[in-house]
């Protein structure tokens, strides 16, 4: 007789975690593209690029958070003047 698998149930409130990680990749999609883009312009140096794109990965959410406080610092300027 054959064995029948039977498929888990999941609760239809919660994300699939595949799903959830998704989501938080796309987050600071800008900020790795551009970390990207600097890196390259740079020039390689013999690193190569999956070590940029790790480098970037890992440090894209810091560059976010500082190219949100530059943009607060340009809206402070530009209400004050």
């Amino acid at each position: 007789m054959p064995v029948i698998k039977k498929s888990k149930k999941t609760s239809p409130t919660k994300k699939p975690p595949k799903a959830l990680a998704k989501a938080q990749k796309l987050k600071h999609s800008v900020a790795y593209y551009d970390c990207c883009s600097q890196e390259t312009k740079k020039g390689l140096k013999g690193v190569k690029i999956t070590q940029i794109c790790h480098h970037c990965k890992h440090n894209s959410q810091k560059l976010a958070l500082v190219k949100k406080q530059e943009r607060e610092v340009e809206k402070k300027k530009i209400a004050e003047a």
